[in-house]
């Protein structure tokens, strides 16, 4: 997440003074229109708010011209670990941060971005986790293109 704190230089800036006004003294907030009107930086390409008007044209994943949606390509990764023999199902993991959103409910557990394709397992007991990690990894590699596969194992359940 960006603030506008985290722009470069915006903390530092000077703010404009209108004509006819006293300069605030140091450490007031200045407040009104005129604050509000001229005194936010710009923020960087892609920075905005997601779904604003012309932020589509600044994110690539946002691209029209997509070949696959995400949510397709999300299925088809989910199912892909889901072949995995150790993994008994999808997690949206602790915070319920890996999901790819759709019309509908989103779906849980495989989260596409730009540059990674985040999954998360529930893993059956007994095996070392890293080579699970890997047998997910090595299944959908072939469906993550450019992208990175991150393997988050969420939980560990009885295999039953």
């Amino acid at each position: 997440m960006i603030s506008w704190t985290d722009v470069v230089g915006a903390s530092h800036q000077p703010r404009p003074v209108p004509a006819g006004r006293p300069e605030p003294a140091r450490g007031a907030v200045p407040a009104g229109p005129e604050f509000l009107a001229g005194a936010r930086p710009e923020a960087p390409p892609g920075a905005g708010p997601s779904g604003g008007a012309g932020t589509a044209a600044a994110r690539p994943s946002a691209a029209p011209d997509r070949r696959e949606p995400l949510a397709e390509l999300a299925e088809r990764v989910g199912a892909k670990a889901l072949s995995c023999p150790d993994v008994l199902g999808l997690t949206a993991g602790p915070r319920g941060w890996i999901a790819t959103y759709r019309a509908g409910p989103p779906y849980a557990g495989v989260a596409v971005h730009d540059a990674v394709i985040e999954v998360g397992v529930v893993v059956r007991y007994g095996r070392p986790f890293a080579e699970i990690a890997e047998d997910v990894r090595r299944l959908v590699r072939p469906l993550a293109g450019r992208r990175t596969v991150d393997v988050l194992i969420g939980d560990v359940a009885d295999g039953g």
